[in-house]
């Protein structure tokens, strides 16, 4: 499975909005890297929601928070503006997202400490592998435990309100894919 399936949710969804915005952004000369630190803070709100139990909010802004995370690379493409600088902000905010989100689906039920900080380490472990395989000149944009899945179980558990479950699932998926990424990668290595 390759970088198609992996951000199925942010062509079929953000995009619809993220493009837009980024056309009437482009107008106004927005450096899109000031969207990415946007974005950054916007998706670190719902942690805060969700340790509240303020569920539906959390979708809300996640929402909301992934929309601004892709209006900045359309941004960036559409005006020209694409930099090393501007990617690398963006995969670094994003793994801070991505913990905040974890922490706080563990403060719901600080018991699931350990589970949480299973979710946590195998998620990293998807973003690191791909990471360090393209540093090494690797392709590895495979697994089915990318970032738009992750986000969407979280959504979906929330609307539901099956936390442990949610940790469950990313810890399994992130661990195959994790597992995935690092046997492709060491492949063509």
């Amino acid at each position: 499975m390759g970088d198609k399936w992996e951000y199925v949710l942010t062509e079929v969804v953000y995009r619809r909005f993220s493009r837009p915005l980024a056309k009437l952004l482009a107008g106004f000369d927005v450096n899109p890297n000031h969207i990415t630190i946007i974005a950054a803070v916007v998706g670190i709100i719902p942690a805060f929601l969700i340790a509240y139990r303020m569920f539906y909010d959390a979708i809300v802004v996640i929402f909301i928070s992934q929309i601004l995370d892709c209006a900045d690379g359309d941004l960036a493409r559409l005006t020209g503006k694409t930099t090393k600088k501007g990617a690398y902000l963006d995969r670094v905010f994003d793994r801070f997202v991505d913990a905040a989100l974890i922490m706080g689906l563990v403060a719901v039920n600080p018991d699931y400490w350990l589970l949480g900080m299973l979710a946590l380490t195998t998620s990293f472990g998807v973003s690191i592998t791909r990471v360090m395989a393209e540093a090494e000149g690797a392709e590895c944009k495979v697994g089915i435990g990318g970032r738009d899945t992750r986000l969407f179980i979280i959504m979906l558990g929330l609307l539901f309100g099956r936390i442990y479950e949610v940790l469950i699932a990313i810890t399994v998926l992130s661990a195959i894919t994790t597992v995935h990424r690092t046997v492709h990668s060491l492949k063509q290595l």
